[in-house]
């Protein structure tokens, strides 16, 4: 078996040189959001706040969004920094190591590059070794850097064995989700594929744990993402629950260097669904083309937002009391009298979810760029179809999808809340609440697409400006940041419905200002070389 891993070292050193932009920033990002954060909750909410809150999270839609409430008779700042944070954190970590091993593994089958590499003295195993190997350094990396990080912070119930636990769980449940990427990168026949089951298995493992955490305990368990949760970090900080998770990686990534020994390279052991001989006649116009290649995720993200307003609305029975005990929360909501504070948690929802909808958005536009960076737009382009009719088809798609993502939030919202709330909430305030972001995406998709046409090879700068709009629409509603910041986005344009009136002519504005940021990217875009 020498043989088989010949090499990797280089390949190990050689991928490490690749990724450190990416992962470094991952890292970077990853571990100043859990610093910053916990620092933040330790000053935010008083005891009273504290135990007010873990009343709030033992309702049933908030167990199944968070997982079980420990540690409620003496509510400290880490045991609700563990209960409200872990599992959003460990999901973000599971998105950087599904991205990271297909990009390294069934990516570069696709782009010839491992082919090239196998034509070298290299091992049969030695690409994928090289890439779980890599993982293990990255996630081990990102759990030291966590840990330690939050441990220098000195908050009394954030002592150093909880915190470390706490990066440990963040590693190890980075890791598993590694060797499932790495898994359906030898099952797969493509990186789509790749990306789509693995992302698949990533939602049915959290939908596990929800189902698990409130009614059968065994469903949790046998879910990577509820057993981890069983650490109890900051209260009982139990180690076997990381070493358990730790050990399913390295039993699935044995699985996956098992499948890649005998599999043929770019083959995969699912087989591809065999195309039309012809095409249809709507999959030959660029929309059609568009649709195609992006309806799998889109109409996943359209169900993800259905479900996440779903899942805020059932809390809303709750919140009235809780928002009345909570200083911290009043703050954020910009509670008003005239209003409930249903209605106002509701606005608040309205705000993240928009924000969230950003990342299908943008990453429909940039799908044009993406395939031109892969050799694939000039096949496209050779057929009697011009530059600006193709990225037509694929930003006419992104402003359709952004209007029915807002609706699906809006209605998810209303069909929980009016489970249970006594007197339900209008429908048309919370598709007015939705609705009236819709300026702000639409500028943020012209940004992305004027990008795409002037300057394409910095279109990723695009994360970058979605990362300062997300910071100064959610903390600038927990902290003092100057008022000319917000503005810089186009969110800080956005009214704060109920509470704050609409101004057409603003939102007239951030439209106009999208259409013609959309139009002058259409322009540059069909007069650039394609390879440019």
């Amino acid at each position: 078996m020498r043989g088989s891993f010949e090499n990797f070292g280089r390949l190990s050193r050689f991928i490490l040189r690749r990724e450190r932009i990416m992962s470094t920033t991952w890292i970077v990002c990853l571990a100043a959001f859990s610093i910053g954060l916990a620092n933040g909750m330790s000053t935010m909410f008083d005891d009273a706040a504290r135990q007010a809150l873990a009343v709030t999270l033992q309702n049933p839609g908030i167990i199944a969004m968070m997982g079980n409430v420990y540690g409620v008779n003496n509510y400290t700042v880490g045991a609700m920094y563990s209960n409200t944070m872990l599992i959003w954190v460990i999901i973000v970590v599971a998105v950087m190591n599904i991205f990271f091993v297909i990009r390294h593994t069934r990516g570069d089958e696709e782009k010839g590059r491992t082919e090239m590499i196998r034509s070298l003295p290299t091992g049969r195993l030695a690409v994928l070794h090289a890439t779980m190997k890599v993982a293990f350094l990255v996630n081990l990396i990102l759990a030291l850097v966590t840990g330690l990080g939050i441990a220098a912070l000195g908050i009394e119930s954030m002592g150093f064995e909880g915190s470390m636990l706490y990066g440990a769980a963040l590693g190890v449940s980075g890791f598993v989700f590694a060797a499932i990427a790495a898994l359906f990168s030898q099952l797969s026949s493509s990186s789509r594929g790749a990306m789509g089951y693995s992302f698949l298995v990533l939602g049915a493992l959290y939908m596990l744990r929800a189902v698990g955490d409130i009614g059968n305990e065994t469903l949790s368990l046998i879910s990577p993402l509820g057993l981890i949760q069983r650490a109890q970090i900051y209260v009982e900080n139990h180690w076997y629950p990381v070493i358990i998770v730790l050990f399913e990686g390295l039993v699935i990534a044995a699985i996956a260097y098992a499948l890649n020994a005998v599999r043929d390279i770019d083959q995969g052991f699912i087989p591809a669904k065999p195309g039309r001989r012809e095409a249809s006649l709507f999959l030959r116009s660029p929309f059609g083309l568009a649709w195609r290649l992006l309806r799998n995720s889109l109409i996943l993200w359209i169900i993800v937002m259905f479900v996440l307003g779903a899942s805020y609305g059932a809390v809303l029975g709750d919140i009235e009391s809780f928002v009345a005990e909570s200083e911290f929360y009043q703050m954020i909501l910009g509670v008003n009298s005239e209003y409930s504070g249903a209605e106002m948690f509701a606005s608040f929802v309205s705000t993240i979810a928009a924000l969230l909808c950003l990342v299908p958005l943008l990453t429909a536009v940039l799908k044009p760029h993406n395939e031109e960076k892969e050799g694939r737009t000039e096949q496209v382009l050779a057929c009697p179809v011009s530059r600006r009719k193709y990225l037509t088809g694929y930003v006419v798609l992104d402003f359709a999808v952004s209007i029915l993502l807002q609706f699906a939030t809006a209605a998810g919202l209303y069909v929980s809340a009016s489970v249970v709330l006594e007197e339900p909430i209008a429908f048309s305030l919370l598709l007015n609440s939705s609705m009236v972001y819709l300026p702000a995406l639409w500028v943020m998709i012209g940004v992305a697409v004027l990008l795409i046409g002037v300057l394409p090879k910095a279109a990723g700068v695009i994360w970058g400006y979605f990362a300062f709009s997300f910071f100064t629409a959610l903390m600038g509603r927990m902290i003092s940041l100057p008022e000319w910041l917000p503005k810089l986005s186009p969110f800080g344009h956005i009214p704060q419905l109920p509470v704050d009136s609409i101004s057409w002519a603003t939102l007239a504005i951030l439209t106009v200002i999208a259409g013609v940021l959309t139009a002058v990217g259409f322009v540059f875009y069909g007069k650039r070389d394609v390879s440019a």
